[in-house]
């Protein structure tokens, strides 16, 4: 019992080491982004992933591979993004559609279907959006269109399954996984004002700071339903013992 309790607390400080690393590396990484220092923001952005998944890794007792996969496809992206090439933000768009789609398949299978009119419902705000968006630019992104469309389409269905998951049952693991969902939405938006429009120093640093949270409440829906189903599992165990 001595053991179980150490054990515990030794893992408890572990993460609360990990996730006060994972946002002071992110800290530096957004100073880094607005000073334009681009050799820290080489030496910092690299490391959020690895941090990040490190975190899920210890926090987990029940890890999801596809999960972790999702977080190295989002980690190539992000060296692509350090960039300011059109050529890498597109390399780095398609890598982020890849992440886009290994999450979209993770939240359907881990959370339960709210049905076509919660869905059809949510992905409206999303889709106004989108569309605002893609008039802004839709001259300068020329043949790179059909990628940023493709980009739509999962970022549509991911924020109107999210929106109508929380609209069908508004507890606490759903919470998180819209606010993710509505911080990923409006990176979108940032970029393609820093893209085509502003050149201000300010804007990457907003969207790294949508990033970093966005990816943190996503690895807090993470551990959030996986304690959910293991206490559903004890509960009917527990129920199967009495019977």
């Amino acid at each position: 019992m001595n053991e179980f309790i150490h054990e515990t607390l030794t893992r408890t400080k572990y993460i609360k080491f990990l996730i006060t690393l994972y946002f002071l590396v992110a800290l530096i990484e957004i100073i880094a982004e607005y000073n334009l220092d681009f050799g820290l923001i080489y030496l910092t952005k690299p490391l959020l992933m690895p941090i990040l998944i490190v975190l899920y890794w210890c926090s987990s007792k029940n890890v999801n591979y596809i999960f972790i996969v999702s977080l190295i496809t989002v980690w190539f992206a992000n060296l692509f993004f350090i960039g300011n090439e059109f050529s890498n933000i597109v390399l780095g768009t398609v890598f982020f559609l890849a992440y886009r789609v290994l999450i979209i398949f993770l939240v359907i299978k881990t959370v339960k279907f709210p049905g076509y009119i919660p869905i059809i419902i949510g992905c409206f705000p999303f889709l106004f959006l989108y569309l605002f968006v893609t008039n802004l630019t839709f001259i300068e992104l020329g043949k790179s269109i059909y990628i940023f469309l493709i980009q739509g389409v999962f970022m549509i269905f991911f924020g109107g399954y999210c929106l109508g998951n929380y609209f069908f049952k508004p507890n606490k693991s759903n919470t998180y996984l819209l606010i993710s969902a509505l911080l990923f939405t409006a990176i979108q938006f940032v970029l393609v004002i820093k893209l085509f429009y502003i050149s201000y120093n300010i804007i990457q640093p907003i969207a790294m700071i949508l990033f970093v949270f966005g990816q943190y409440f996503l690895y807090q829906f993470m551990i959030y339903e996986e304690k959910k189903k293991t206490r559903y599992e004890i509960i009917n165990k527990y129920k199967d013992l009495e019977s």
